[in-house]
C-alpha cells in the first residue's frame, strides 16, 4: 500500500490577513468608482433633470465611509506587508488592528445600510411621485446605488473577520 500523500502546508494566518486586507481595499475602490460615476438624467414631461450621487445625503455618507475605509485599508496594507517582510510587529499595531478594525467595520456597515435604505425608499418615492417618460435611467441610477452598497457590505464582512483575528492576536500578545 502506498503512503498517503503529504498534506499541504497550512496557510499562515498572516497570509489570510493580507488577503482579507487586499480584498477590503478592492471592494472599497469599486465602491468609490461606482458611486463617483453614478448620475442620472430624468426626463419628465419635457423637462430634463440631472441628478448626481452627491445630491443624495445617504450616498454622500456612503462615499465618505468608503473613502475613510479605503485610507484605513491602505495604511493597514502597508503595516501588514511590512510585518510579513520584516517578521517584526510593532506592539502599537496590535492596538491599531484591534480598535481600528472594529470602528471602521461599523462605519462601513452603517454606510452600506444607508445605501440600501435610501436606494429602496427613493426609488419607490420617485416612481410614485414623478411621471417619467422611461424608468430605465432611474433603475440604472438606483441599481448602481445597490451595487455600491453591496460592495461596502462585502468590505464590512472582510473587516469583521479581520476584527475577530485582531481580537485573537491581542489576547495572545
Amino acid at each position: 500500500m502506498a503512503p498517503p500523500p503529504p498534506s499541504p502546508p497550512p496557510v499562515s494566518l498572516k497570509v489570510v490577513v493580507l488577503f482579507l486586507r487586499v480584498l477590503t481595499a478592492v471592494f472599497l475602490v469599486i465602491t468609490v468608482i461606482i458611486l463617483s460615476t453614478n448620475s442620472v438624467t430624468i426626463d419628465s414631461q419635457g423637462t430634463a433633470l440631472k441628478y448626481y450621487f452627491k445630491d443624495v445625503y445617504a450616498y454622500r455618507y456612503m462615499f465618505s465611509a468608503a473613502i475613510i475605509g479605503l485610507v484605513y485599508a491602505v495604511i493597514q496594507l502597508f503595516f501588514t506587508i511590512s510585518e510579513l517582510a520584516t517578521r517584526i510587529k510593532n506592539p502599537i499595531n496590535y492596538q491599531l488592528d484591534f480598535y481600528g478594525d472594529k470602528i471602521i467595520s461599523y462605519l462601513l456597515a452603517t454606510g452600506s445600510a444607508a445605501g440600501f435604505g435610501v436606494s429602496k425608499d427613493l426609488k419607490d418615492a420617485l416612481l410614485a411621485l414623478v411621471a417619467l417618460d422611461s424608468t430605465d435611467p432611474v433603475d440604472k441610477f438606483f441599481s448602481r446605488g445597490y451595487a455600491s452598497a453591496s460592495m461596502l457590505l462585502f468590505a464590512f464582512v472582510c473587516l469583521a473577520v479581520l476584527s475577530v483575528f485582531s481580537s485573537y492576536a491581542i489576547s495572545k500578545h
